[in-house]
């Protein structure tokens, strides 16, 4: 790493950059998510034998250029070039580097077997027990994620976006929308009815009163494209996602594939923060 920490359990954002002379989509965001949440920045990047590359040595050439433009707007920016296993590493973030959210790039029109390639990224992130967002490309706007969006449905997955969401409305001040749909069925309309009483309690607790539940369009089994449709509409900025928990998928994500794997392919191309179900998720310390 290019120089030592005074405080090492700080928590810090990552960077993940499988390609270090295309940081543009990645570093756009990771650093005002950086300056949002008061964390260091660590550029990242990881010689792996699956994907070729750089070296390591290479690596850190490119990856020092970048942090030397960066730290006049963000002074705790470092970088690391490690080799290994990609998936091994990024699982490793939040022991290894004190990683507590990932920023990656992902490209639709990637090889399959490229680090980028959407079906990749999955792969790589399937284990982190961090938040990882998701970009295609890079960040334009003036005000970082104003607007932020979020399903809240009948599944108690809903309740575990609230966390990063809540993250957003107080160190951001970002305005969250809470898109859901109307359920006839009285059982799923009482399951949905609770998680959004548990989310306005827990926001008043927190002094979080900028929100507002708006209804929008389910598509069949993945209404979440449906959500991101809507929010993409709406020139909303970033979507919270749970991923699907491998254990738990049924036989039509068998076959046609997981929400996630439709999602991280919008054409849009909306950033998406996912979370993977997991007791065990590493949050901020604020």
């Amino acid at each position: 790493m290019g120089s030592k920490y005074d405080t090492p359990h700080d928590q810090f954002v990552i960077a993940y950059l499988p390609h270090p002379d295309k940081t543009e989509a990645v570093v756009s965001h990771a650093l005002p998510l950086a300056q949002m949440l008061h964390k260091g920045l660590i550029l990242l990047y990881i010689n792996d034998p699956r994907y070729g590359g750089p070296t390591k040595e290479e690596a850190q050439h490119l990856l020092a250029d970048e942090v030397e433009r960066i730290r006049p707007q963000h002074p705790d920016t470092n970088y690391i070039a490690l080799a290994g296993n990609s998936r091994e590493v990024i699982s490793a973030l939040p022991t290894l580097l004190y990683g507590v959210v990932v920023v990656a790039e992902s490209n639709n029109e990637s090889p399959r077997r490229s680090p980028t390639h959407p079906k990749e990224v999955l792969r790589l992130f399937a284990e982190s027990k961090i938040a990882y967002l998701v970009v295609q490309q890079r960040y334009e706007k003036k005000d970082f994620m104003s607007d932020v969006t979020l399903t809240i449905d009948y599944r108690r997955e809903s309740k575990e976006k609230l966390i990063w969401a809540s993250y957003m409305a107080r160190f951001n001040h970002s305005h969250l929308h809470i898109l859901s749909q109307q359920y006839k069925d009285e059982g799923l309309h009482k399951a949905w009815h609770d998680n959004i009483r548990f989310m306005e309690k827990m926001f008043a607790s927190l002094g979080i009163s900028d929100y507002t539940i708006e209804n929008y369009a389910g598509r069949g089994p993945f209404a979440e494209t449906g959500a991101i449709e809507d929010a993409c509409r709406k020139k909303y900025d970033m979507h919270i996602c749970t991923t699907t928990d491998m254990h738990d998928r049924d036989t039509l994500e068998l076959l046609i594939g997981t929400a996630e794997q439709r999602v991280i392919r919008n054409p849009w191309k909306y950033p998406i923060l996912f979370l993977n179900p997991r007791d065990d998720l590493y949050v901020l310390c604020d």
